[in-house]
């Protein structure tokens, strides 16, 4: 499998990959996971059995790729609006509503490879970078995770911005409207 990480690798490639995501998760809402053939991806992405194994081994690689795209998106995100750090008020408010637009891919995804393509992307893309404790970071990823989940569930009846409030008191931290100065993290988002 090639390195998806790379810039110029994921400049160049990121349309036909991206087709490669979406098609599984397309497929997902015709049939049960476990049936999805890779002949069934490559059709419904119109790309070959070649391409398709070119970038990936499995149709779980290609999951786990669409979803490191949907969080580089919420990284370049972040670094363009000047979003606070990842326990800032403004950064989980940002990250609910961020990821709110990929509701029901989280949901799909939920059920099959989330956590490991979320562990895999905070291990390999964010600790690296930000030096963050492996346990506070995997704690910090699956409770947004968890909360987000949960926010969704519930139809989302609180304002992501109240939820941010709540997270924030129960972390024994001030609550605080205003971003703290975002530094570019050099995450290859």
């Amino acid at each position: 499998m090639v390195n998806l990480f790379s810039r110029e690798h994921n400049k160049r490639t990121r349309f036909t990959r991206m087709c490669i995501g979406e098609a599984v998760f397309v497929l997902m809402d015709k049939k049960e996971y476990e049936k999805i053939k890779i002949s069934d991806i490559v059709k419904t992405a119109g790309v070959s059995r070649m391409t398709f194994y070119h970038y990936y081994e499995t149709k779980e690689d290609a999951l786990s790729d669409y979803f490191h795209e949907i969080v580089a998106g919420y990284i370049r995100e972040c670094r363009t609006e000047k979003i606070g750090r990842f326990h800032d008020r403004s950064s989980i408010v940002h990250a609910l509503k961020y990821f709110d637009q990929y509701e029901m891919f989280i949901g799909k995804l939920v059920q099959y490879i989330l956590w490991d393509a979320m562990n895999d992307y905070m291990s390999k893309r964010i600790m690296p970078k930000y030096k963050i404790p492996e346990y506070e970071l995997y704690f910090y990823g699956g409770a947004l995770l968890n909360v987000f989940l949960k926010w969704q569930k519930d139809q989302k009846k609180e304002s992501a911005e109240q939820i941010a409030d709540s997270i924030i008191k129960s972390m024994g931290s001030p609550v605080t409207s205003h971003p703290a100065k975002c530094e570019d993290d050099g995450i290859n988002a």
